[in-house]
């Protein structure tokens, strides 16, 4: 039976474009750099906690640590998909082969308004806090325009590093989220030196915390892992993608997932003593560095966040123009986004589709809003993309691995917590106010049209795949059909995605 299945989910090759991609040339640890930088973990916690702690309480690392778990429930899928089949186009072809071309084509649609929204919303970051590193260097400007200067010359910076290949982009992006975790991290052992000990019985006990608080942390607690997927966009590229992404996708959310959960604990064990605790700080890190003596590292913890927020950037870039690039080879989008350079071998066309609105749409909008404004609203329109296409990965995987005939109930099992975990935190940031007792600030003003967008463009998308199935039928059938596979399981291994025949 395994057998019979295998057919159905033999590769059919990677269309033109995609197999002038570098192959097999990333190392294990440059793929999994791929996707923590994605997550962008030091530039996290520089607030997150914060916002974690005024709902959750002591309960903020625990908040942090049910979202791990949550997200490890869904990426069990992801692995099992990465066995299997490796494309640039990772969610929107794994999607694909468990729910069908519309499923996949949607899922592709909305990671790409994840990437484009995600993006904007750090390098929007990049100018609060490379505004506020200059500020520690005397350098005194007008601090919007400061700020637009700042998002356009990193995104032009990002740019040109992503097109200038995929390893470079992976060895600066490990570069700098190792150096600015180090800094985070330096800082969390001077607290733990200066309270001379690690052990906060307050937050171990969970004093005074209660479920709906931790309900509320966990949100934040999903939120900010958004992105460990995005190793799977390195599907044409890692040397070994059978085991590299699989590992990489797992691997990044344990250790960022740790990071967390010991930043967090850290935070609230440093302002224990201070009157609100956390929830009176204003700059967490910055604040507890110069409680320990440690005053010089506040424009240095300034530029952790800057250069995690610019590994992110490139992270994200990757990703999106990958996805752009496979569903420009299945012909879905327009074909010319398949090209790559000559000399560099990326995506350089996707790149800059994907580079234009990023870092524009942020430059208009800083022209009459504050900084923190732009990327709470973008942030929000990117958690619905993200979780969005989580869901239907976590209902997908396994009904895909029932399909070839490897199924497994551990899977399912996984697979049903996830989607319901994520069904929760999709609920709550879509109809807070829905909640008795006022238990989720609902969204005001401007914020509570946001979700809105997305179901927008949820909508154009499925228009799109409507109108090209009309008139295209061939094509929207191909949606997500080009990948190499495995040989798992028994599955007949496919033809190399560079030489196989489209079918």
């Amino acid at each position: 039976m395994a057998g019979d299945a295998s057919s159905e989910i033999r590769a059919t090759g990677e269309a033109a474009g995609e197999e002038s991609l570098d192959r097999r040339v990333l190392s294990s640890i440059e793929v999994l750099t791929q996707s923590v930088a994605g997550m962008a973990p030091t530039a996290s916690v520089a607030l997150i906690p914060l916002v974690v702690y005024a709902s959750a309480g002591n309960g903020t690392w625990l908040a942090f640590a049910l979202g791990v778990a949550v997200m490890i429930c869904v990426a069990v899928g992801a692995v099992q998909f990465s066995r299997r089949i490796n494309s640039a186009g990772s969610l929107y072809v794994w999607v694909t082969q468990g729910l069908g071309p519309a499923a996949g084509f949607l899922v592709g649609w909305t990671l790409i308004l994840g990437y484009l929204t995600i993006g904007m919303s750090v390098v929007v970051g990049i100018g609060i806090f490379g505004n506020d590193f200059l500020t520690h260097l005397g350098v005194d400007a007008n601090l919007r325009g400061l700020q637009v200067i700042l998002v356009v010359g990193a995104l032009v910076a990002a740019l040109a590093v992503a097109i200038r290949g995929i390893e470079l982009s992976a060895r600066v992006g490990l570069v700098f989220e190792g150096l600015s975790v180090a800094i985070v991290l330096l800082v969390c052992v001077a607290v733990w030196l200066d309270q001379g000990t690690i052990f906060d019985s307050a937050q171990l006990k969970l004093e005074g915390v209660d479920a709906s608080g931790l309900l509320v942390g966990l949100v934040f607690g999903v939120l900010v892992l958004t992105g460990f997927e995005s190793a799977g966009s390195l599907g044409v590229e890692a040397r070994d993608p059978q085991r590299m992404i699989g590992r990489a996708i797992m691997s990044s959310l344990i250790v960022v997932g740790l990071f967390y959960v010991v930043a967090s604990y850290t935070q609230v064990l440093g302002f224990q003593d201070a009157e609100g605790g956390l929830g009176a700080a204003g700059a967490p890190l910055p604040e507890l560095a110069d409680d320990v003596g440690m005053s010089f590292l506040s424009w240095v913890i300034d530029l952790a966040f800057v250069v995690s927020f610019f590994a992110c950037a490139l992270a994200i870039m990757n990703a999106g123009a990958r996805m752009l690039l496979a569903m420009g080879a299945d012909g879905i989008v327009p074909s010319n986004l398949t090209a790559t350079h000559p000399t560099h071998r990326t995506p350089h066309r996707a790149l800059v589709v994907v580079a234009v609105p990023i870092a524009a749409i942020p430059a208009i909008l800083l022209a009459s809003h504050d900084a923190v404004t732009v990327t709470t609203w973008v942030g929000v329109v990117a958690a619905f993309g993200f979780l969005f296409a989580y869901i239907m990965l976590a209902i997908a995987a396994p009904l895909f691995l029932a399909r070839v005939g490897a199924g497994n109930p551990l899977v399912v099992l996984a697979s049903a917590l996830g989607v319901a975990g994520l069904v929760f935190v999709f609920w709550a940031n879509w109809l807070p106010t829905t909640v008795p007792g006022d238990l989720f600030s609902p969204l005001v003003g401007t914020l509570k049209y946001l979700p809105y967008v997305f179901f927008g463009w949820l909508a154009l998308g499925a228009v799109w795949f409507a109108y090209t199935r009309a008139t295209r039928p061939e094509v929207a059938a191909g949606v997500g059909s080009r990948f190499d596979t495995s040989d798992d399981d028994g599955i007949e291994v496919g033809l190399p995605a560079a030489s196989a025949e489209p079918a």
